[in-house]
């Protein structure tokens, strides 16, 4: 993994773990249900980017492997 791929991934990662720490938090601290609702739907959020940045870094290392496959069929 090239270093920019990696270092969008960690972005990616820190963005969907304060988002989830951030929706527990408020579930854990609160008695209202308009907060907790708040905190639901910020851990559902934080889970369903964590999934798509997983299926976007398959996605981009097949394309990269099949680009080094086309390289190395075409030669120098």
């Amino acid at each position: 993994m090239d270093p920019a791929a990696r270092a969008r991934a960690m972005r990616v990662a820190a963005a969907v773990i304060a988002v989830l720490v951030a929706g527990c938090v408020l579930i854990a601290v609160s008695d209202a249900t308009a907060v907790d609702i708040a905190g639901i739907v910020l851990v559902g959020l934080a889970l369903v980017v964590a999934v798509a940045a997983v299926f976007y870094e398959v996605g981009a290392s097949e394309d990269r492997e099949r680009a080094e496959a086309e390289r190395k069929r075409r030669g120098p």
